[in-house]
């Protein structure tokens, strides 16, 4: 084996031109497939970790309702927050809303909250600037994409108006309200375009609660069962009072394709590392040629059946280690600068290139399984395709060779 690892080494040190020119091919071929495999792994993964960090750390992951306004909120919080599947709860007021300035509009989801309970919730305060909501101020905070729609920064005033008339003797009017706007709320999501957050004293206010609430906002221990942290807070809290929805009604979907995007994409661009196997299968075919007097004369002096074997296998491991090694660099580097270049590029286009989807940025995120996966899976078909040229190295008729040479 020693013997077979330094003749294996040596042919892929050659500095014979086709020789040379043939590992080279077969490297670069390599290298570009997983290279591609690597960008795109990095791409959904890093969709996946937004999904998980962004969006799922500031959504509630469960939303409990009233079927009429709830009185004496703290009990029925207690309550929930008691349930062992529940991280944190929090009492909200909410409602749909339009934020306007003197000339332009925008529908917000209203959401008011007590920022002292809504930390166990949510990560919200961490994506926003400005400062933080108090009760009697009339505050907002409102998304990005909101504040860039009516063109007001923090220390602007706007108009909240509700879907809701209030008789004067003048006639009837929408209920309204001037507000300042004390922060924005940047997550790079879709969730910017419709983000509207005031203290829930304020927010009970406009809606005439007294000290009642909508609902309730609430995490539980883990996203992914957030389903079975519902039925226990329906089965707790009665039915017949409240109802209650998870993330997954209105983002599961989206969770489920990532994740069938992911699993679907490494299948396929595995191919592309499938097919530079093959095209290692014909470079060390050509290589067998070019070495059959040299395969000859060491079955003639002795050498074992296994020594050509030995000896192809590690030129193939050699220039596929070689491949995946540059390919999985490649692949880094070029994650890393589209990552960087993404906003250049969509300032140089003058549009948003993703501001149709939940996530407004090109995420990259690369997770050591994934490059471990990868490494394995084209070690693993590269060595597959190497047994082909070398068995057919192990089965030359050593006199057939030599009596040409």
């Amino acid at each position: 084996m020693l013997l077979a690892l330094r003749i294996g080494m040596r042919y892929a040190r050659s500095r014979r031109s086709f020789i040379s020119f043939v590992s080279v091919l077969s490297l670069a071929g390599l290298a570009l497939s997983v290279a591609t495999l690597v960008f795109v792994q990095a791409v959904v993964a890093g969709f996946e970790r937004e999904m998980n960090e962004r969006v799922l750390g500031i959504v509630p992951h469960i939303t409990v309702s009233g079927r009429v306004p709830v009185q004496a909120p703290e009990e029925t919080l207690n309550v929930i927050r008691a349930l062992p599947e529940v991280a944190g709860a929090s009492a909200v007021v909410e409602g749909p809303a339009l934020l306007a300035t003197a000339e332009r509009v925008a529908g917000v989801r209203l959401t008011g909250i007590d920022p002292r309970q809504y930390g166990t919730v949510s990560r919200l305060f961490e994506f926003a600037n400005g400062r933080a909501l108090q009760a009697g101020r009339f505050n907002v905070l409102i998304g990005a994409k909101v504040a860039e729609r009516l063109q007001v920064a923090v220390g602007d005033h706007v108009a909240l108006v509700l879907p809701q008339a209030t008789a004067t003797p003048l006639g009837v009017f929408a209920r309204q309200k001037r507000f300042h706007v004390a922060g924005v709320v940047d997550t790079g999501s879709q969730l910017d375009r419709s983000a509207a957050y005031l203290h829930r004293r304020d927010a009970a206010r406009l809606y005439r609660l007294g000290n009642a609430v909508h609902g309730f906002h609430v995490r539980s221990e883990d996203a992914l069962r957030a389903g079975d942290a519902r039925r226990s807070i329906v089965a707790t809290v009665g039915a017949h009072r409240f109802r209650a929805s998870t993330w997954f009604r209105s983002l599961g979907n989206l969770y489920a394709a990532i994740q069938i995007t992911r699993n679907m994409l490494f299948l396929l661009l595995s191919l592309l590392v499938a097919v530079a196997a093959f095209n290692l299968v014909s470079s060390l075919v050509m290589i067998v040629n070019q070495r059959r007097g040299d395969i000859a004369m060491l079955r003639t002096m002795g050498g074992p059946t296994r020594l050509p074997i030995g000896a192809f296998m590690v030129l193939g491991a050699a220039i596929a280690g070689a491949g995946v090694m540059v390919g999985i660099g490649a692949g880094i580097g070029l994650g890393l600068i589209a990552e960087a270049g993404f906003p250049w590029l969509e300032e140089l286009l003058g549009t948003p290139l993703m501001g149709e989807y939940l996530i407004t940025r090109l995420p990259i995120a690369f997770a050591a399984a994934d490059l471990g996966r990868i490494a394995a899976t084209a070690m693993g078909l590269c060595l597959l395709a190497t047994l082909v040229p070398a068995w057919r190295a192990a089965r030359l008729n050593p006199a057939d060779v030599l009596q040409h040479e």
